[in-house]
């Protein structure tokens, strides 16, 4: 997986407090000024009321509406009497009681007199000049600027205590993910010191710890195997191959005797490519030799003259172009074990023919002709793996055991290999993967 990493978890514990206390300050913010702004208007409310009452009973003992006793209120038989800035708004919106007028003023309105009938104008209305009186409105900014800094106090307080559950929670969380980082099968293995950790980290430190030293246990199996496999199956293989190729020199042979001791030498052969190849798989990564430009020409010599048995007794030629300074982007030692196995499948396969050895647009080719009455295991070939240049045998076993070593060694390696059935020949080209 490589996709990016998302925020660390105490970023995010972080970033989830101070959002909830800005959140939840914002709402005791706007809950504080509906709840002040209300209180006011139903102060002013409260007074207009008293006073129509009080002007009500005046007016049920003669013909005219009294005066008000608060200086800052009038009444007003018709909005054509009202200030200038309210008369039009009580026309246009009748049943409103709150209007806000020209130069800061603020007016509260409360009919007087019975109403006969819904929609009609009341006999008089009882106005208030309020905006000497006001409360609220005159210290918004005052507020705002006491509720800024309530709201920082509150993100402080907030963003403290994230900071502390944060630690607590990703402390052990971080060593785990060290732990992980940091692994190394090949150094030895400690148990993990979490401290003030939960119950379900302490779990996950555990199974962690477990798998770590079942790893180390299955890489020094693993790696005991390779040493043994390296001592045990070169030994016996060199032997067989020397004494192979010195019965094979005694002219007195047999020939059935001499194509079988042949066979027995090819398949040393073979089996010794197959051990470097899976040593080579088996060593660890991190001591693999460096991938550098490595001339391709030598390698080819040398392991053409290695596998010359191979071809004895057979109508072959070999077709060679390649310069001299054509070179792949891979160690020489991947890639000779790369050229071992593909020119040897090359020349096990091939009765009678031309092998061709090309390389062109930074890549190397490698093709032998098919024997119509052939199919080899090698030539068996996966269309999933290959996609629409692979070519599918009914009823074949799958890849060849050489090209899926060697398909394996590409992908360690970095280098792309493709390979494909074309006009009776197979091909093999090696490249520098994209």
């Amino acid at each position: 997986m490589n996709s990016r990493p998302r925020h660390d978890l105490r970023r995010r514990i972080l970033w989830a407090f101070a959002g909830f206390a800005i959140a939840v300050a914002a709402v005791f913010g706007v809950s504080a000024a509906v709840f002040l702004y209300s209180l006011e208007d139903k102060f002013f409310n409260v007074l207009l009321a008293e006073e129509a009452t009080h002007l009500e009973q005046q007016r049920s003992n003669g013909p005219q509406w009294g005066v008000p006793r608060q200086s800052w209120m009038t009444v007003h038989e018709s909005p054509r009497t009202m200030p200038a800035d309210l008369g039009p708004q009580v026309v246009a919106e009748p049943t409103r009681r709150e209007f806000q007028g020209d130069a800061g003023r603020h007016y509260h309105l409360r009919p007087l007199g019975p109403v006969n009938r819904v929609g009609a104008a009341p006999q008089a209305w009882l106005v208030s000049e309020v905006s000497s009186r006001l409360v609220v409105r005159p210290m918004r900014f005052e507020l705002l600027e006491k509720w800024l800094i309530v709201e920082a106090l509150i993100l402080l307080l907030a963003v403290g205590i994230a900071l502390r559950i944060a630690r607590r929670i990703a402390r052990p969380l971080s060593m785990l993910a060290d732990a992980v980082r940091t692994f190394d099968p090949s150094l030895p293995v400690h148990r993990l010191e979490i401290i003030d950790a939960d119950a379900e980290v302490m779990v996950v430190a555990q199974a962690l710890d477990d798998m770590r030293f079942r790893v180390q246990a299955l890489v020094d199996r693993e790696q005991a195997f390779t040493r043994d496999a390296s001592h045990e199956l070169r030994t016996p293989l060199s032997v067989i191959r020397s004494t192979a190729a010195q019965a094979l020199r005694d002219s007195g042979l047999a020939p059935a005797s001499r194509r079988m001791l042949t066979l027995a030498l090819q398949s040393a052969d073979q089996m010794e490519r197959t051990v470097a190849s899976l040593l080579a798989l088996a060593r660890d990564a991190a001591s693999d030799p460096p991938a550098l430009p490595t001339r391709i020409l030598p390698l080819i010599e040398r392991v053409v003259i290695e596998q010359s048995t191979v071809l004895h007794g057979r109508d072959v030629t070999l077709d060679i172009e390649i310069p001299g300074d054509a070179t792949l982007h891979v160690s020489g030692e991947v890639l000779q074990i790369l050229l071992s196995n593909l020119i040897g499948n090359a020349f096990r396969h091939t009765a009678a023919g031309v092998v061709r050895m090309e390389f062109g647009h930074q890549q190397l080719m490698v093709s032998n002709p098919i024997a119509a009455d052939s199919e080899p295991d090698s030539y068996a070939i996966d269309v999933r793996a290959l996609g629409a240049r692979g070519v599918r045998r009914e009823n074949s076993p799958g890849h060849g055991l050489g090209l899926d070593i060697a398909q394996r060694l590409c992908n360690r390696a970095g280098v792309a290999m493709e390979w494909r059935i074309h006009e009776g020949a197979f091909i093999v080209t090696l490249g520098r993967a994209t």
